[in-house]
């Protein structure tokens, strides 16, 4: 079991969970993201020109009264507790050094595997105000353990999930609605672990031309 679990900033609140009373907003808002990261998208394919701000809906778990003590009652025995949760640029996640504009809690009702997998509630007093969580990985088991804390928390409070990564959202409780979030989830995953390999591998043989080169080099200057 982790002790802490620490993300990149830009991870923070992509995937979230609200009641399902917000739906029509949040479906709005998804679908405004959607249109300004195909707008904004840098002409390299990475990164984007402009942030768009993602527009929480009017209606917090908090205002239907959902209280913290039976959220992490009913999410613990599915994912253990990791109390504390730090959310910092790559340089504050790799130098050891605190990130002056980082995210440090050392008492919070996080509940995970790891940075790859967790589900994280934002407290106000005794009650949640907010629900997010974090996956990135492909073990069957860390998946269903999340989906499980999903179905959970939709059956204390009816709920929808929004994902900014993917552009989805939907009534968690519908017919298909999971099975259809989490099969989009793994297609980009894939996705996304070829599209790392591809780039290795490119650079990879870049590293070796490059090297080639360098002895090339180092060989005529011998004829000098």
């Amino acid at each position: 079991m982790t002790d802490v679990i620490h993300i990149h900033e830009d991870d923070w609140g992509m995937r979230n969970l609200f009641p399902l009373a917000a739906f029509s907003e949040v479906k709005e808002d998804i679908a405004r993201s959607a249109t300004a990261a195909a707008k904004h998208q840098d002409a390299s394919g990475f990164g984007y020109t402009d942030v768009y701000l993602i527009e929480p809906p009017s209606i917090s778990y908090a205002d239907v009264g959902l209280l913290a003590s039976d959220a992490e009652g009913v999410v613990l025995p599915i994912l253990p507790r990791v109390q504390q949760f730090r959310a910092t640029s790559f340089q504050g996640m790799t130098s050891g050094k605190q990130d002056p504009y980082g995210t440090y809690q050392d008492d919070t009702s996080c509940f995970g595997l790891g940075r790859h997998c967790y589900l994280k509630l934002d407290k106000k007093g005794p009650l949640v105000e907010g629900i997010w969580f974090g996956l990135d990985t492909d073990d069957a088991d860390a998946i269903g353990r999340l989906r499980m804390a999903i179905e959970t928390i939709d059956a204390l409070v009816p709920s929808v999930i929004a994902d900014y990564f993917l552009d989805i959202s939907g009534p968690v409780g519908a017919d298909g609605v999971l099975d259809s979030y989490f099969e989009a989830f793994q297609l980009q995953h894939r996705k996304a672990k070829q599209a790392v390999l591809e780039f290795q591998a490119k650079y990879q043989r870049q590293e070796n031309m490059l090297d080639k080169l360098r002895k090339l080099v180092a060989f005529l200057g011998r004829f000098r």
